[in-house]
Parts: C-alpha cells; structure tokens; sequence
C-alpha cells in the first residue's frame, strides 16, 4: 500500500499563512446571505448571484471555494446544495453560528488580529492599543458590531446550555442567577429542565429586552427576571448557584479577582459559585482541542485583555477571592464547571 508523500515543512508553513481564505470566505458567505439564497434542492451560482446582487462569476467562485470547505456540494447539472456544514450558515438554522462568524470575521476582530505581534510584545488587548479604551467600552461604542458580539454569545450558549444543564445537579437548590449572562440563553435552558428552579439574568441594561424575549420563547418567564448591574460592584444576594459562562476569561487576574470577590460576598450558608469554561491542560498538544484552545487564549490576548486558564490558575485566583475549588466537572462539550465555595 502506498504511503502519503509527506508534505515539506516549508509547504506546510506556507498553507498555514495562506488559511486566511477560509475565515474571510465564511464571512462573506455569511454576511452576503450566500446560504440562505440556496435553496434545498440546490441552486445555480446564477440563480444565488440573482437573490443577493452580486456578481454572478464572483458567486461561482465563491461557491466552489464553499464545496472545498465541504460547506455545499455541487451536482452535475451544476447546483450547489448546502452539506449540514452549510447549513450552520443559515440565520433561520436552529444550529445557526452565523451571527459568530460575522464576529470573527467582522472588521473589528479582523483589525485587532492584525495587532497580536504588537498584543505579544506589550501584553497590552489590541483595543488599547488602538483606542486607548477598556475592551468593552470599546465594543460598546461600536453598537452594530456589539449588536453581532452579543447574538453571537446567544447562539454558542444555547447550543452549550443543555450539556451544562445535564452536566451539574441543581437538586436543592432555589435560585441560580446567571452572572454576565447576556440574554440568558444558559439560564432559560437550565430552567427547562429543573422545573423547580427560579432564574436571575444579571448584566447590563441593554440586555433587558433580549433577556425578556429569550425567557418568554423558553417558556420560564414566570420563573425568570433579569436585574441590571456591574458584577464589580454587585451581584443579587440570597441565590444558591452563581453562574458565570465565559466571563472570568475575559478578564486579566486582577479583573477576575474583583468579580469573584464580588460573588464571594454575596453567598450565603452553603451557595457556590460556578464557573462555565474551557480548563487549559497543563502541558499543550496538537489535538484539535487543544488547537482550539490556543487559538481561544490568543484571541482573549488580542480582543479582551483575559485569557484561558489551567487548573492551578482558576484555583489561584479562586483563593485569592476568598474561594476554594470544591471540583471540576466536565460537560460533554468544551466546557468544564469549576465550583467553588467559600
């Protein structure tokens, strides 16, 4: 049997570089409505080109690149046909991750990614370097790009929520406010299936009405609220389980230590905090988890200033907020919840 003529290191090197098509050909598909112009039994690239004003040798183009990236396929009467893949690309998918790849491949990541020499060299989020701005004053001043930030978290949420709510047993407890929860995505899914349990959405004022509506689609409206605040100024008091999901990542130690200090003096009797994130092993590998995870860290270093963190990381600033690691637990998804106690 023949073996694979191995690949040069340079030549390995150089399509490494060269992956810069495949974000920016995700986004533009995403951002010009290509997937949702194909219909389910296919469409022709003039067809396709017709529904979204572009020009129609472009759109073939683009397309084909779409069957490379196993995104569609292409019949012999020349349709292309969305793959499952595809299908994710789709605003109206249940499995959408549209509004994500707009995020990642938007303007204002792609600028920011251009900066990570400079992000490595001072250690310093490439929204500082720009502006001279906090990340999220900085997001904030860019209301459509905050708007795609905030549907983006929504989509990845809910599709994680139920592994989470599987993951941990919330028999015995009450209330569960889901800290920095956005439009609650984590919170409405846990509630469905602990039907005993009441909610708190805890973030800033303008999630409010996203929160209402994602609560209201969900079914638990009658067992959820929302509360605007600064989680480093407060949290609500007198709940049993703090939830926070993908948020003490994106804040440097210090950051992190202020928002767990501010969870730490809301607990009472036996309440515990929970975080929702992905642990960083202690030595990296080259699977495509831990590719993953690589590519996640440098991203918070380049966008937000945070990072990822190993085990002994979270129990250091744990400690540090007046917190101990009771356990990590881990999902069937990325995520690990990382409880903690006073």
């Amino acid at each position: 049997m023949n073996q694979p003529t191995p690949i040069p290191p340079q030549f390995q090197l150089t399509r490494m570089v060269a992956s810069l098509w495949i974000p920016q050909t995700l986004y533009a598909a995403a951002s010009l409505g290509v997937p949702d112009a194909v219909a389910p039994d296919g469409s022709s690239s003039d067809a396709v080109a017709g529904a979204i004003g572009a020009d129609p040798g472009a759109v073939e183009r683009l397309l084909r690149a779409m069957v490379g990236l196993e995104l569609c396929t292409q019949a012999d009467d020349g349709r292309f046909t969305l793959t499952p893949l595809g299908m994710c690309l789709r605003a109206d998918s249940p499995d959408s991750v549209r509004s994500w790849v707009m995020l990642m491949g938007g303007d204002m990541v792609w600028r920011c990614w251009g900066h990570l020499a400079e992000c490595i060299r001072t250690g310093e989020p490439a929204p500082k370097l720009l502006e001279g701005k906090d990340t999220f004053e900085w997001i904030a001043a860019h209301p459509a790009e905050f708007a795609v930030f905030d549907h983006s978290m929504q989509e990845l949420t809910r599709r994680a929520a139920p592994a989470i709510a599987a993951a941990y047993d919330f028999a015995g407890a009450r209330s569960v406010v889901d800290v920095g929860g956005g439009h609650g995505a984590l919170v409405c899914g846990i509630l469905q299936k602990n039907p005993a349990l009441r909610g708190v959405i805890f973030d800033q004022p303008h999630c409010a009405p996203g929160a209402a509506a994602v609560a209201k689609n969900a079914g638990v409206a009658d067992r959820c609220e929302f509360t605007a605040g600064s989680f480093f100024e407060r949290v609500p008091a007198d709940a049993d389980v703090y939830l926070l999901k993908s948020v003490i990542h994106d804040w440097n130690d210090e950051r992190s230590i202020a928002i767990l200090r501010t969870c730490r003096a809301a607990l009472r009797g036996d309440a515990r905090v929970v975080l929702v994130e992905v642990v960083v092993p202690a030595r990296p590998g080259t699977s495509p988890l831990d590719q993953m995870i690589a590519g996640t860290d440098l991203n918070m270093l380049v966008m937000t200033g945070g990072r990822e963190r190993t085990e002994a990381q979270y129990k250091s600033i744990c400690e540090a907020a007046g917190l101990r690691i009771n356990r990590i637990i881990p999902t069937a998804t990325a995520f690990s919840l990382i409880e903690a106690v006073a």
